[in-house]
């Protein structure tokens, strides 16, 4: 007989010696039973657990157990919502779904769930012209600013719904911008192309180090960096860096072929385009070092929040790390070409191509579903003034959902 069974029976017997009875007693009956006797037997503890909303998620795993047993509490969120943590007298004891303690005294354990599901609704792009193909949004200064890969166009909105054109400084593969240090900047494939603005309206050429197939821009540490995607051998694993977006050096990345890059807790991150496990990271943009993700994927985009870098791949597969070295695998709802993925307002956010598929997370472990309005090439998504805004590689479309 093993140690907890021993400890159940030791309750019952307990229970029976109580109230004079003699019958067997289910271990659900337990709490009632108990709470019948007016003197319970020393070392028999409560445990109670409740949730904190129940349209949002439900508990289990409260009752009665002895002292030196272990006890194994869960939390299930609904569909739309995620587990935030538990909570004892107000202060959090965990963050686990399911939360195991050896029992010394009694419990009383609240689980707190978040809604997470967000309604997407149409937006549009200006739609001229009609081959107009948007690669890459961001936000900053106010305005949400998107680049075309197709053309020289850029658009800029203020809330995300309504969109301007505007122009960029020559017709390039434009596949990616970002904001910081009180610019846009905006780099191109298949050249040396790069453009900065300080409204998201007027845009100014600059030129990177080389002419590659630059695939992804962030700021931070002070520094914009760049990263290119496969191209050739010598170029493709190159970084650029600059302190003003304007002026450019070259860098070295330990390997060729990268297809995003982001900035959080002291470090560059960056992740490969191909079918391989490989990252890098950097914390000053410019030495960079090998790093491994948890499997071989296409390894789509990269961002960081809630003290987690993020990833998402070609598949169903997500990774997070805390510290862009050491990554952990995690699973995205359903297997789709996941593209791109943002944080904001407390939740991740990514977006599949060639789909209508969005996914959420709290944490950067735990997944739910989510759609978007319509089936498209959804390329970006970003956060900013409350909402989050993507953008897609067809004609004119976009969504945006408030956050």
């Amino acid at each position: 007989m093993g140690t907890q069974e021993v400890k159940l029976r030791a309750i019952a017997d307990a229970i029976r010696e109580k109230d004079g009875t003699a019958e067997p007693i289910p271990a659900a009956d337990f709490p009632d039973r108990i709470r019948a006797i007016s003197a319970v037997q020393e070392g028999l503890r409560t445990i109670t657990v409740e949730t904190d909303d129940s349209i949002l998620g439900t508990v289990s795993g409260g009752g009665v157990a002895s002292d030196g047993m272990t006890v194994t509490v869960s939390a299930v969120p609904t569909d739309g919502s995620d587990f935030d943590c538990w909570r004892e007298n107000g202060v959090m004891v965990s963050e686990s779904r399911k939360y195991a303690f050896d029992v010394l005294k009694d419990r009383a354990l609240k689980a707190f769930f978040v809604e997470v599901k967000l309604i997407w609704v149409a937006a549009y792009l200006p739609s001229s012209p009609s081959s107009t193909n948007w690669k890459s949004v961001t936000y900053g200064n106010g305005k949400f600013v998107a680049v075309t890969g197709s053309s020289s166009k850029a658009a800029y909105s203020t809330n995300g719904i309504n969109w301007i054109s505007a122009s960029l400084p020559s017709s390039a593969y434009w596949k990616s911008v970002t904001y910081g240090n009180g610019k846009f900047v905006a780099v191109a494939g298949s050249s040396s192309k790069a453009a900065y603005s300080t409204d998201g309206v007027n845009w100014t050429s600059a030129f990177l180090p080389l002419s590659t197939n630059w695939q992804s821009v962030t700021y931070g540490n002070g520094k914009f960096v760049a990263v290119p995607t496969i191209h050739n051998t010598a170029s493709s694993s190159q970084a650029a860096y600059s302190t003003d977006g304007v002026n450019w050096t070259s860098g070295s990345l330990p390997s060729s072929g990268w297809n995003s890059v982001t900035y959080g807790n002291g470090k560059f991150v960056a992740v490969l385009s191909g079918s391989s496990s490989q990252a890098a990271y950097s914390t000053d943009g410019i030495n960079w070092t090998s790093a491994f993700l948890p499997s071989s994927d296409y390894w789509k985009s990269v961002t960081y929040g809630n003290s987690k870098f993020v990833a998402v791949a070609g598949s169903s597969k997500a990774a997070y790390s805390t510290d862009g070295v050491n990554w952990t695998s995690a699973s995205l709802p359903s297997s789709a070409y996941w593209q791109s993925v943002t944080y904001g307002n407390g939740k991740f956010v990514a977006v599949a191509e060639n789909s209508s598929k969005a996914a959420y997370s709290t944490d950067g472990v735990n997944w739910i579903s989510g759609s978007l309005p319509s089936s498209a090439y959804w390329q970006s998504v970003t956060y900013g003034n409350g909402k989050f805004v993507a953008v897609a590689e067809m004609i004119n479309t976009a969504a945006y959902a408030l956050a």
